[in-house]
């Protein structure tokens, strides 16, 4: 599978990721820090002391109030994203069309396409890929050798274990250095009150968090009509014979609750929340996602 073909760099050459809190970076970049420093941006002024600059006195005020008072800037910074790619065994399930992909080759896809655009503008990502524990970790960078490892780590990334997502990030939330960006990749198939406790450890460190809810399609819209078998992919190796007919409007009741408890959850912690579903073209995905960052309203047409 290739995560990044040459129709969807295409298509994302002129996305940009804008960031709507402070960061942390380690070097110059784009995006404003909570340090004052020297930048194009002022953020304000305060009282001269030996030792300041005289280039940085604001002379303007000085005639006006006989006050020696020196300029601060904003500090930009390059912002570090670290994208937690859920492998949990869940997210092998790709439906029965063979026209479809995985859930986890879906988010493989978003994951790639947003850590591009990341790096193209400067910025560095990491990579933490996951099941009921951190099966994969990468550290931050921003160079082209380093997009190469991580799409190579992406790609090979396999589902495994029953997940724990909650208690995963948790976990990685006292790790992730503090004012970044954490994206979420994953189908949630977890207990949206603790998913929500544990959005809010990253919160609390605060980061800006991004959740990729990540569904078949066939889980969203059950589109069965003739007895099948079912098989819990994290839980019992046992099969089950289902009458689709028989279910199909409590499941479709219980997934609508479900799915309105996790998009709450991600409301009460402010992060963004997004449900995308394995027919829908990655770039279409990313792009549309990326314009409601900025307030526009642009719609993402067909990949050429």
């Amino acid at each position: 599978m290739t995560l990044l073909p040459q129709s969807t760099l295409d298509r994302l050459a002129m996305a940009r990721f804008p960031i709507r809190r402070l960061m942390n970076g380690t070097r110059q970049g784009n995006h404003r820090s909570p340090f004052t420093g020297a930048s194009a941006e002022f953020a304000q002024h305060r009282e001269y002391c030996p030792g300041d600059e005289p280039r940085r006195i604001d002379w303007r005020v000085l005639a006006r109030t006989d006050r020696f008072v020196v300029k601060q800037y904003d500090q930009e910074t390059n912002l570090r994203a670290t994208i937690l790619l859920d492998a949990s065994a869940s997210m092998r399930f790709a439906g029965t069309r063979a026209t479809l992909i995985s859930k986890l080759n879906h988010a493989k896809q978003i994951a790639a396409a947003l850590a591009w655009v990341l790096m193209q503008q400067g910025d560095a990502v990491g990579l933490v890929a996951f099941d009921q524990r951190v099966r994969l970790r990468m550290p931050f960078g921003s160079t082209a050798g380093h997009l190469h490892r991580l799409l190579e780590a992406i790609t090979g990334v396999q589902p495994e274990q029953p997940s724990a997502t909650a208690t995963v990030i948790h976990q990685l939330a006292e790790t992730i250095p503090s004012r970044g960006v954490v994206i979420l990749c994953s189908d949630l198939l977890d207990d949206p009150h603790s998913l929500q406790h544990a959005l809010y450890h990253l919160r609390h460190r605060n980061h800006e968090i991004v959740v990729m809810h990540v569904l078949a399609d066939e889980e969203v819209n059950f589109p069965f009509s003739e007895s099948i078998r079912f098989c819990d992919l994290e839980g019992l190796d046992e099969w089950m014979d289902i009458d689709p007919p028989a279910i199909r409007r409590e499941y479709l009741r219980q997934l609508q609750q479900h799915l309105s408890a996790v998009k709450q959850a991600c409301h009460q912690v402010a992060a963004d929340y997004l449900l995308t579903t394995t027919e829908q073209n990655v770039a279409d995905v990313v792009i549309n996602y990326l314009a409601t960052r900025t307030g526009n309203s642009i719609v993402a047409g067909a990949s050429s």
